[in-house]
């Protein structure tokens, strides 16, 4: 809890005089993410300026991507989310700016090395051969093994090699981290450098990045 305290003093000192977060009103509690992970969103969002943009999840971190797209102007945010209704209700707050796209998808289960784990139904239709700068994983809903293990796809097609962020939030769990070693079984067998950071407050997320971005580890 201590943590999470000091991240949200840190995370609201950061963004006090942010030229582009504007709404600095989040509700980092429940299934959202936490005031670490903000922090190192509004981090790299500010000092790297991604451009390609993935995120499983609409929530907490979207309301940041979006008021950073509506700054970038040549960013690009793609949001998938398997629930209607939460898009439709979180839809009725907040607009959405031309260089966002919200992408209402379907989950299943599937069978991977001997559990059952939830993913986006038909991924690969989704996400075609485009490359991500940063992708974000806090959806689908989990199982107990394997949790989110659709990001092992993008890897290595989706992601430039020299210069990526992929963030895994929830990595404290058991099916989080599952996922989590396999994603680095991957880096190693595509010959991929990498480098690990693990953002604790309340939960933890764990940040994977290219050698050149190693920094972003020890934000």
């Amino acid at each position: 809890m201590l943590k999470e305290i000091n991240y949200a003093d840190v995370f609201n000192n950061t963004i006090h005089t942010s030229d582009w977060l504007i709404d600095k009103t989040f509700s980092p509690t429940g299934y959202a993410i936490g005031y670490p992970l903000l922090y190192v969103l509004y981090r790299i969002l500010d000092e790297q300026h991604p451009k390609n943009i993935l995120e499983f999840g609409f929530g907490q971190s979207t309301k940041l991507f979006h008021q950073y797209s509506s700054f970038i102007k040549e960013a690009h945010i793609t949001t998938f989310e398997h629930n209607a209704k939460w898009v439709e209700f979180f839809s009725k707050r907040k607009s959405r700016p031309e260089n966002a796209e919200l992408v209402v998808v379907e989950s299943e289960i599937i069978r991977f090395k001997g559990f059952n784990t939830i993913i986006i139904k038909n991924i690969d239709q989704h996400v075609k051969e485009n490359i991500f700068d940063l992708i974000l994983v806090d959806a689908p809903t989990v199982l107990k093994r394997y949790s989110r293990s659709q990001i092992l796809k993008f890897v290595p097609g989706n992601i430039n090699p020299d210069h990526f962020i992929i963030i895994i939030d929830d990595s404290q769990r058991c099916g989080e981290k599952d996922t989590c070693r396999e994603l680095e079984n991957s880096f190693k067998k595509h010959n991929i450098i990498f480098h690990k950071g693990e953002y604790s407050g309340i939960k933890s997320s764990a940040l994977y990045c290219s050698d050149d971005l190693k920094f972003l580890t020890t934000l």
